[in-house]
Formats: C-alpha cells, sequence, structure tokens
C-alpha cells in the first residue's frame, strides 16, 4: 500500500477515534502505541496526526507530543454559531440546487431512521441523521462552504454522539430534519434557511444547557467535572452503546496505552 494511502487510512481511523469517543478529550496520543494499534509504520501515523492538528481535532504540546483537543462551553458555543451561518446558508442555496438524486438519497435516508426509531437502534440513526447535514452542505454547490462545514461538523461529532446517546433528543431532531426537507423538496430557500436555524439553535440550547450543569454525563466527559457527579443511569447509557463498536478497537494493551474508552 501507498504511504499516502497508508496516510489517509490512519487519518481516517484516528479521526473516527476521536469523533465517536475512543480516544477522549484530552488524551495523550503516542505514536508507537497508534503505529501497532492499526498496523503500519510510525511515518504514516505521524502525518496523519499532523492533518488532524490542522482540523483542530488534536493540539501539539511543546516536549509532550499530541493530545486530543479539550473543549470548553466558549468554544461549544462558537462553534455551533458558526455551524448555523454555514449551515443555514447551506439549506438555502440546497432548496435551489439540490438535483433530484439527492432528493431521492434524503428521502431513503429520513424513511429508513424513521423505521429505526422504532427499534432504538442509535448508533444507526445518529450516522444517518449526521449523514443528512453533510447531504445538504454537499448540494449546496457551494464547494468552500461544504468544505469548512463538514470541518466544523467533526468537531461537534464528538460532542453530539455522547448527547444524542445519552438522551432521546434524536426523537425531537428527526421530525425537525422532515421539515427542513420538505422545505427543500419545495424549493423555498427562504423558509428551509429558517427551519435549518431553528433546528441547529435547539441543539444549540440543549448541549449548552447540558454542559452548565455539573451532575450531568456530557460535562463530565466533555468538561471534566468530577467523576462522582455523573449520574449512574447516564454512565451506563454511554457504556452500552459505546459496547456495540467495542470490535473496531485494537487489543487490550492498545486500548489501554490510548486511553481509548
Amino acid at each position: 500500500m501507498l504511504k499516502s494511502s497508508l496516510t489517509d487510512k490512519a487519518h481516517q481511523q484516528i479521526k473516527d477515534w476521536i469523533v465517536r469517543y475512543r480516544l477522549k478529550p484530552g488524551a495523550r496520543l503516542h505514536v508507537l502505541d497508534l503505529a501497532h494499534a492499526l498496523h503500519m509504520s510510525q511515518t504514516p501515523v505521524r502525518e496523519a496526526l499532523s492533518m488532524l492538528e490542522k482540523e483542530h481535532l488534536i493540539e501539539r504540546e511543546p516536549q509532550k507530543g499530541f493530545r486530543v483537543s479539550v473543549l470548553n462551553l466558549q468554544a461549544v458555543e462558537d462553534l455551533y454559531d458558526l455551524r448555523i451561518a454555514l449551515e443555514v446558508l447551506a439549506a438555502g442555496q440546497a432548496a435551489r440546487r439540490m438535483p433530484i438524486s439527492d432528493r431521492k438519497r434524503l428521502a431513503h435516508l429520513l424513511s429508513e431512521v424513521g423505521r429505526l426509531m422504532k427499534n432504538g437502534n442509535k448508533q444507526r440513526i445518529l450516522q444517518l441523521e449526521q449523514d443528512f447535514h453533510v447531504i445538504i452542505l454537499d448540494a449546496s454547490g457551494n464547494k468552500p462552504l461544504a468544505e469548512i462545514g463538514r470541518a466544523i461538523l467533526d468537531r461537534i461529532w464528538i460532542i453530539q454522539n455522547i448527547n444524542l446517546l445519552t438522551t432521546d433528543h434524536l426523537s425531537y431532531a428527526h421530525p425537525q430534519h422532515i421539515k427542513v426537507f420538505q422545505a427543500i423538496v419545495r424549493g423555498d430557500s427562504q423558509q428551509a434557511a429558517l427551519l435549518m436555524k431553528r433546528h441547529i439553535t435547539s441543539a444549540k440550547e440543549f448541549v449548552l444547557s447540558r454542559l452548565k450543569r455539573s451532575d450531568d454525563v456530557l460535562s463530565n466527559l466533555m468538561l471534566g467535572f468530577p467523576l462522582q457527579h455523573v449520574r449512574r443511569r447516564d454512565a451506563m447509557k454511554l457504556r452500552d452503546s459505546s459496547a456495540s463498536a467495542a470490535h473496531d478497537l485494537p487489543g487490550r494493551r492498545e486500548r489501554r496505552k490510548t486511553h481509548e474508552i
């Protein structure tokens, strides 16, 4: 396999571990351990870490190496404000530019989410709901907007994955997605933009309210409140949802050294 392909593979896998909270905020990233976990040499891993640093998913500390980026309340609020600006514009442009093929994709996606809501497959629902936003960004026909929007979403998914897996908020998000989609299909750019703004603003307010509570599992995991404040019910929800993806992780030695959940 070419080095560039190995670098891309390492980049995508480490990013997935970060976004899915298998590498926790603040966790140290050891090149040798990651190389062992990914079954490759250290060179593509180092290149992948440099790419992730540029995407602000990890940060470099002098004399210490890399660690997974840690967010604070202001950073989370800033990310959501930028996301609102980008996705409101994308929704309006998608209403004017979205091709029939993407409309069919969204219709199928929303239909599948509706079916999955009945059996509680949160991991799959979460992935589809995230795909919903990415499709709209791409369908805006605005390549710089889509590129920046995807980068912001990568950073927000770290929070949203835990937020949605430890609450029933998906049941509120899905009907909002349907309304945005209906406005796009009608070609009503103004209404699509308005509904997208309401949708993401609601998500922002909900996430911030959880992060401000020291007894909420989201604030404990993302902002580092003392672990004894984590409510047992919420901790069990997160553990159960994470267990279903355990087969994606490397062996026991690598999990311990890279602080994966």
